[in-house]
């Protein structure tokens, strides 16, 4: 037999532990894992659904502005990696564009806030949002160790993608035109992409260590079976 018991996430304290659809079985020793309580699938696709309409209003003012490239902004992307963890319950696919945002996406969002003076309110949602919802769901399930590299590789991929199919004045993911600060010291073209990775590898590896501590990392299987 197997008990049901109500369960709590982390900082829900007495009244999550109240919550009447928060159950989950409490498997005997060599039984199958535990799968989640059912709260926190819905709460992962309750954060999936408000994802999903802030990119379609996003979607909408990229489309009426005549700017519809931007959306291959990494930050955009890494949004709806985020929408897809979330519904499909993979903290792999949630970790790794969290780790885009915290650590790429925002810092150069703040960037160009202060060095233009401007921005907008669904700008400021579609940066806020996706980052927010994927760091509760985190704080559950922990960071996935490979998130950093799968982010890297979303760059690596995002780079010809987006030189190719974005006209050059939109400038996405600085595919047209180098940062400043590494140009005036690395002119080539070689070691120019060689740091500018290098710094972004290594920005991922810092916000990865850092949120690690902080929300956790998952439990192995056979861990999460026995406890």
């Amino acid at each position: 037999m197997r008990a049901v018991v109500r369960t709590a996430g982390r900082g829900e304290g007495f009244l999550g532990a109240m919550a009447p659809a928060c159950y989950k079985w409490i498997p005997h020793v060599g039984a199958p894992p535990m799968t989640p309580a059912p709260c926190r699938l819905e709460s992962n696709r309750v954060l999936a659904l408000m994802v999903l309409v802030a990119m379609m209003v996003h979607t909408y003012y990229k489309w009426k502005w005549g700017t519809l490239p931007e959306l291959l902004w990494g930050c955009n992307v890494a949004s709806c990696v985020i929408m897809a963890g979330l519904w499909f319950r993979l903290p792999l696919l949630v970790g790794t564009g969290f780790l885009w945002h915290i650590s790429v996406g925002e810092p150069g969002y703040v960037f160009g806030v202060i060095q233009t003076g401007r921005t907008t309110w669904v700008s400021v949602v579609v940066h806020s949002l996706p980052t927010v919802a994927a760091f509760l769901a985190l704080r559950r399930s922990g960071l996935p160790r490979p998130s950093p590299y799968l982010a890297f590789l979303l760059f690596v991929a995002l780079v010809p993608i987006s030189h190719y199919l974005t006209p050059p004045q939109l400038n996405v993911n600085m595919t047209h035109q180098r940062l400043w600060l590494l140009q005036q010291h690395f002119r080539g073209n070689w070691d120019y992409r060689f740091v500018f990775s290098a710094l972004m590898l290594s920005l991922m590896l810092a916000a990865d260590w850092g949120f690690g501590l902080w929300v956790g990392r998952p439990k192995a299987p056979e861990l999460a079976s026995a406890s």
